[in-house]
């Protein structure tokens, strides 16, 4: 190679790696553990704040539908008679074993904590029940209609608008089987929910995710689902920075001794001998 190719190489390289990092560099950094402001769980098992309060001070006003408010009023009054005989100590209860929230629960509320990865080409949210949304930001488009693959966690593809991370998910279905569509529901206290909306399987998503300051990360969400809201719902939630715990600690649905409750707060403990 000649010594004039050689430095035209050398250029090209360079301006590539520049250009890589440069690309790298725009992305903001969401590094740690994030966990939802407004429903904190509890070390027992569930939430701090009552199910009431979590229904008075958290945005809760789908456009529902008349026959979509309809179903959601059936559900809510078998689970409010569930709730009293608990209370009453007429049921004792039990803790129901979910390991999969499935969206769009997992970011307008639930008691588990997540880290952000963002890429050039995808950002990853991690949560510590081991599920983990996928956001392709390389430009690719939703598939097409016949390839389709509904998850609890839909397919979403996204953009950056400068340090804001614009999320598209369509594809969404329940997490528990046998159900299409995805419910919305508030949880509160120890092993108390909610029904809000109950969204069909052509809702469609949209988020916009940015940092309000060092400890607080916000998502604005806007659900469009035609079939049963009258118009988009928007709503807000915010997320803060867990401090007590500087790495990912996963739920285990069957419970292990590695994550204790000590003196009412999650600890780390090494792992037993052997």
């Amino acid at each position: 190679m000649s010594p004039r190719k050689i430095v035209r190489a050398s250029v090209a390289f360079l301006i590539a790696c520049i250009a890589t990092t440069g690309a790298s560099a725009q992305l903001p950094d969401w590094s740690g553990q994030w966990e939802n402001v407004g429903a904190t769980p509890s070390p027992d098992g569930g939430f701090y704040e009552p199910l009431d309060q979590v229904l008075k001070s958290m945005q809760w006003a789908p456009p529902n539908k008349p026959a979509a408010q309809a179903t959601v009023d059936r559900v809510v009054a078998a689970q409010r008679q569930a709730i009293e005989a608990m209370r009453n100590g007429i049921d004792p209860g039990g803790a129901v074993t979910a390991c999969t929230f499935g969206y769009p629960t997992i970011m307008i509320e639930s008691p588990l904590m997540f880290e952000i990865l963002p890429t050039p080409k995808e950002t990853a949210l991690i949560f510590s029940s081991r599920e983990i949304r996928h956001v392709y930001t390389d430009g690719r488009t939703h598939a097409a209609e016949g390839d389709v693959w509904p998850t609890p966690w839909g397919d979403s593809i996204g953009h950056w608008e400068g340090e804001t991370l614009v999320i598209d998910t369509v594809a969404v279905k329940s997490a528990f089987p046998g159900r299409e569509g995805s419910a919305v529901i508030a949880f509160g206290g120890i092993e108390e929910g909610q029904m809000i909306a109950f969204l069909s399987p052509d809702a469609h998503f949209i988020e916009r995710v940015r940092m309000l300051d060092k400890d607080h990360l916000e998502d604005r969400i806007t659900i469009i689902d035609p079939a049963n809201l009258t118009q988009p719902w928007q709503l807000t939630r915010t997320y803060q920075r867990v401090t007590q715990i500087h790495r990912m600690v996963y739920e285990d649905c069957e419970g292990e001794e590695r994550n204790p409750i000590v003196d009412g707060k999650f600890t780390l403990t090494p792992a037993p001998a052997p």
